[in-house]
């Protein structure tokens, strides 16, 4: 009993006296403050139909990017490769506009809203009234995608490569010096079988001779159709054109697609009497992950991380460092 009482002495003195001793000498004690939470990255958006320049949480504007980018009917795998995708992209640019400076359509912001320049984007307000009843639903699924994903990029080397993407390819995805030029080794053509799947696969174009003829002549100087309507025809490995002889001038496969506003590069024509036919496989530039090959993939039971590895070549998937982020 006696040992108990001292025990319980010591106790209190180590709990009570000990602090009241300590205040006394050193003054008022304070408990450490908690650590508040980094504040969210934000970047500036120039958003074109509105030509304004705003400040947005970046991870918000990824979301937005990819509402647009891809149905949120998707697989969850198939989103978060173009969650790391899109981030990959943003993170590329803004890498390249430090040394280079932002371009002038940007107005003085990190990125636009133009599709044609940047990436495709539409607010989450716009967004969900265009979802209706299954906007809780969508929004939920790709801000899970983003979030899940946070801060995971595409390097090669070391550096955050240029991610682009394609709605649907030809069945092969397109080496990217065959469409800009220049050679990254890791945006070169690689086999797209779930293609075949995507509603966008192929599609139809018919115009008159007539039509045909006057549409290059406003776009194509120099064309003369006395002799020849199409020549020549150049193809990428993937099938897409690289050059074209319309009226005697050869002209790049993507002005081509330009100026008779076809979805890709990949196109079969004929002549036939008084009409030109356009028989046109994928859509889009067709460089990098096809969208609805991802998507395609990942029914398949690949994840995201697989899905980035094969349209990606030689790449691997980090985490940003703080610095960067």
């Amino acid at each position: 009993m006696k040992k108990i009482l001292i025990i319980m002495v010591i106790s209190i003195f180590i709990t009570a006296i000990i602090p009241i001793i300590l205040l006394i000498k050193y003054g008022k004690y304070e408990a450490p403050k908690p650590e508040e939470p980094e504040a969210e990255e934000t970047i500036s958006v120039y958003i074109k139909n509105e030509d304004k320049v705003v400040n947005m949480k970046k991870n918000q504007y990824l979301k937005e990017v990819v509402s647009a980018e891809m149905p949120a009917t998707f697989s969850e795998e198939a989103l978060k490769a173009q969650a790391v995708a899109a981030r990959s992209y943003l993170e590329s640019r803004k890498n390249a506009y430090k040394i280079s400076g932002t371009p002038n359509v940007h107005k003085g912001a990190d990125v636009c809203t133009d599709f044609t320049h940047c990436k495709a984007w539409v607010s989450e307000e716009n967004r969900r009234s265009s979802w209706g009843k299954d906007a809780d639903k969508f929004w939920e699924k790709i801000s899970k995608a983003v979030d899940e994903t946070d801060g995971e990029v595409i390097t090669y080397n070391g550096e955050v490569i240029s991610a682009v993407f394609h709605s649907t390819s030809s069945g092969k995805t397109e080496n990217s010096k065959d469409v800009w030029g220049g050679d990254r080794p890791y945006l070169v053509s690689v086999d797209s079988p779930g293609d075949k799947v995507s509603p966008k696969y192929k599609s139809e174009k018919e115009l008159s001779l007539s039509e045909f003829c006057e549409i290059a002549k406003n776009n194509i100087k120099g064309v003369d159709f006395t002799k020849e309507i199409i020549g020549k025809i150049t193809r990428s490995d993937a099938g897409g054109i690289l050059t074209i002889s319309i009226g005697k001038v050869t002209i790049k496969g993507t002005k081509l697609r330009e100026i008779y506003g076809l979805r890709s590069t990949n196109a079969e024509i004929k002549v036939d009497k008084d009409k030109v036919k356009f028989d046109v496989k994928g859509y889009g530039h067709g460089v990098g992950m096809s969208q609805y090959g991802a998507n395609y993939l990942a029914s398949k039971g690949k994840d995201y991380k697989e899905i980035l590895k094969t349209y990606y070549k030689g790449v691997d998937i980090t985490k940003l460092k703080k610095e960067e982020n």
